[in-house]
Formats: structure tokens, sequence, C-alpha cells
């Protein structure tokens, strides 16, 4: 016979209002990364000097596109801050605004080369994978950058919007 003194654990797998709270903030944040892709067209299309004169050829030994350089291509920047906000970056990074989900973004062109930051941005499951620096984020902030499928064209925007924000910038993410 059963010990009536004996407490006897069992698990509670009803759904408290916390336990749905906690739920709902990880799926706004898990969908707040993706947005709406709409048209993947963008203003410049194919038309030649449409990336500000940045080449558009990769690099036979590293794949990567040449790293931009010079003067900041504002509209190329512009496109890369609406980016920022419709693909759900502001949901995880800042830029002097302090950590999120993610670090702030402040100064990753003096932190990390060209063809760092445009792996991380184009294809994060690789480098989550494979680069040392991109393990040891994950292990800080605990929460792997998420794929977003960018087309060349979108990361490079992104990172021009990012060099334009390490440059104290106007298209700031707002």
């Amino acid at each position: 016979m059963p010990d009536p003194t004996r407490r006897t654990h069992r698990r509670d797998s009803s759904l408290t209002p916390g336990r749905i709270a906690s739920f709902a903030l990880a799926a706004v944040v898990a969908l707040s990364c993706g947005g709406d892709r709409g048209d993947q067209a963008t203003a410049g299309g194919d038309a030649p000097g449409a990336n500000g004169g940045q080449s558009e050829a990769t690099s036979s030994t590293t794949g990567f596109p040449p790293a931009p350089t010079g003067a900041i291509d504002q509209a190329l920047a512009a496109q890369g801050a609406e980016l920022f906000k419709s693909r759900g970056c502001v949901a995880c990074h800042t830029f002097g605004g302090g950590r999120l989900v993610g670090p702030d973004l402040n100064g990753l062109t003096d932190r990390r080369s060209f063809e760092w930051s445009y792996a991380m941005i184009i294809n994060p499951d690789s480098m989550l994978a494979n680069d040392e620096t991109a393990k040891a984020l994950l292990a800080e902030y605990y929460t792997p950058m998420a794929n977003l499928h960018l087309q060349r064209d979108e990361a490079l925007a992104l990172y021009e919007h990012i060099r334009n924000q390490d440059e104290g910038g106007d298209a700031a993410e707002d």
C-alpha cells in the first residue's frame, strides 16, 4: 500500500501563463529574424554600376565579392538599412545600443574582416559549424544567427549599411 505521507513527484505538463509567455517570446524572436522576402529584385537591378561602382565579380580564390572600399555608396547603404528593418535584423542587433539577442554591431568593420562579415551574413549555418569566432559568439549569446537566405546583392547592401553606421552615417536603423 502506498505511503500517504510520501509525496510523489509528477511532471506538471499544464500550460501555465508563464510557460505560454515563454513560448510566445521564443516564437516571436525566431520568426522576427525572417521577415517577408517580397520581390527579390533590387532597385539597382543588374544594370552596370548599380552597385555604386563595386564589382559583382567574385574572387577566384575566395569566392567572395571584392570588399567595398572608398566612399560609402549611400543608395546601397539605404537599401541595406531597409533590409536591416524588413528582414528582422533589428530584433537581434543594434548599432551602439548594446547587446540584444545578438551582438551590438557598432564597430563591426573594425573588429572583423569583410570576408568574415559577408560569410556570416550570407551563410551563418556554415560559419557556426566551422568558424571558431562564430562558435565563440554562439557560446556567448546562446542564440544562433538566423539564416535569412539572402541574395548576394542583399548581403552587400547590409554590409554597406554596417559600414555606413561605422562611419557615422545617416541611414540609422531606427
